[in-house]
């Protein structure tokens, strides 16, 4: 069943009905843009709207329940279908590509007794670990559910970090699909916004020893660049942003996001109804973010705060350059690693980073990063342009990876050879429609990397900004989709 079907379609007839005598004759923009409004939240103010892609766009406004609901209610199936049981542990398989016997013991070292007692036992209580922990006869769907129970817990407790309005707006997004007809409960979109976070602070340390031998994390990983100045045709900033993600549900529910909240910045993310965070986004001051996985031994799974997607979503919302957006991402707490690609594109800060991060360290590799000649075993740089700055998943900036335990997996490396080289055989000529290519490069047959059938699903979404212009091209659904096109 297509997405339009799928979809909850719930015009409110009352609404058009009362708003009618008020507009008298209508001319025919407004005729045009009413037209490709196809549902409408209860309260009037969130909708999904029709593209000309034949692609969604969700918008939000007004308080932060009042978002959630409407996001809620406007794509329950969505809501339901991420926030489950079902989606979380695809996700887990689909992270560790390996053969099911490596995983199960990678899976009973995760969940050891003595480990977790360790790791978590000052804010989760010692039946429930003693419940968790593996044991000899488990197999792996026993082991995937007592990781999803585990971390049920690390998220309750780590929702001390996350803003009371957040919270709020999880609860909207649980109400509004559950009044739509699609029960969901608050926990469980919790989850689904801070489970990320758990899961790969207690997988990380474990996994990263092996990292050596096997690619495990091949592909479930993102892209990204920056660019300006000479970079591109006009000076603006261009940023590329490719969430490679798990394409199980995801393709089916891509959508654009358009919030517009009582306080702070209006911004656009490239996500799914169910996600209060945000992976790709841009906001109306010019600035744009997406995170990265790198995996590192650094990590802390008891105290790994409101995790990435709903500090990428504070920095969206509450941020206005770039200076903002690291200090702010750097003075809160951290429990997972990441690299975060930051661009600003309009408030005297104009430019971009690649910000590597784990629990302990963070480095900013901004354009003008060039690895020290005498950090010869830190990872090379080879964009080598002060207006331009490509990351992928391991870090660069020199003893990040000696400091956090990490391992740069030769998928990674790769891509941020390919990426990097082609952008600066693009150097010079990026604009937002030849941005959009860059960012694409994995675009099947390239590299081989996704084989040559451009009929299967994009995983997860591919996304070009121009945060001089507030203009974002996105490709999600299907790699033979047309692209959708949005401004702010």
């Amino acid at each position: 069943m297509s997405r339009k079907i799928r979809i909850l379609i719930k015009v409110n007839i009352i609404f058009m009905i009362l708003l009618i005598p008020s507009i008298g004759i209508i001319n025919l923009a407004s005729a045009a843009q009413i037209s490709s409004i196809i549902a409408y939240s209860p309260d009037g103010k969130g909708y999904i709207e029709e593209l000309s892609s034949g692609k969604q766009l969700i918008h939000m406004e007004g308080s932060p329940y009042e978002m959630g609901y409407q996001q809620g209610y406007l794509d329950p199936i969505s809501v339901e279908r991420l926030a489950s049981v079902d989606w979380f542990k695809n996700v887990v398989l689909n992270l560790l590509e390996a053969e099911d016997w490596i995983l199960l013991f990678i899976m009973k070292k995760v969940l050891n007794y003595n480990r977790l007692m360790s790791e978590v036992g000052s804010v989760v209580d010692e039946p429930t670990i003693a419940a968790v922990a593996a044991q000899s006869t488990d197999n792996l769907d026993m082991l995937l559910d007592k990781l999803f129970i585990l971390c049920h817990e690390l998220v309750a407790y780590n929702s001390i970090y996350v803003p009371q309005e957040f919270l709020d707006e999880i609860q909207g997004v649980a109400d509004g699909a559950t009044d739509a007809g699609h029960p969901v409960s608050y926990e469980e979109v919790l989850l689904l916004n801070m489970g990320m976070d758990a899961l790969l602070a207690l997988a990380y340390p474990v996994v990263e020893p092996y990292l050596f031998w096997m690619d495990l994390f091949s592909f479930l990983s993102c892209s990204g660049y920056v660019a300006q100045g000479a970079a591109t045709t006009d000076g603006h900033t261009i940023m590329g942003r490719h969430w490679q993600f798990t394409s199980y549900v995801t393709h089916e529910e891509m959508i654009l996001m358009e919030y517009c909240p009582d306080s702070g910045n209006q911004f656009l993310s490239t996500s799914c109804a169910g996600f209060v965070g945000v992976t790709s986004a841009m906001n109306d001051q010019g600035l744009g973010i997406g995170n990265d996985m790198v995996p590192a031994q650094d990590c802390n799974p008891a105290n790994f705060g409101m995790g990435t997607l709903l500090t990428a979503r504070y920095v969206m919302q509450y941020t206005n350059q770039l200076s903002e957006a690291i200090n702010f991402i750097t003075t809160h707490t951290r429990g997972c690693s990441w690299i975060y690609g930051i661009g600003d594109g309009r408030n005297g800060e104009t430019g971009g980073v690649a910000l590597e991060t784990s629990t302990n360290y963070y480095r900013v590799r901004d354009m003008t990063y060039t690895r020290p000649w005498w950090a010869i075993f830190s990872f090379n740089t080879i964009e080598k342009k002060s207006d331009l700055v490509t990351y992928t998943n391991h870090y660069i900036y020199y003893r990040m990876n000696d400091l956090a335990d990490s391992t740069a997996i030769d998928d990674s490396v790769d891509r941020y050879t390919w990426l990097t080289n082609l952008a600066l055989d693009m150097y010079g000529t990026l604009d937002l429609d030849s941005g959009s290519v860059l960012i694409d490069y994995l675009h099947p047959p390239n590299y081989g990397y996704y084989g040559s059938d451009l009929t299967q699903p994009v995983g997860c979404a591919v996304t070009c900004w121009d945060l001089t212009t507030l203009e974002a091209k996105a490709l999600f659904g299907y790699y033979n989709d047309d692209w959708v096109y949005r401004s702010l």
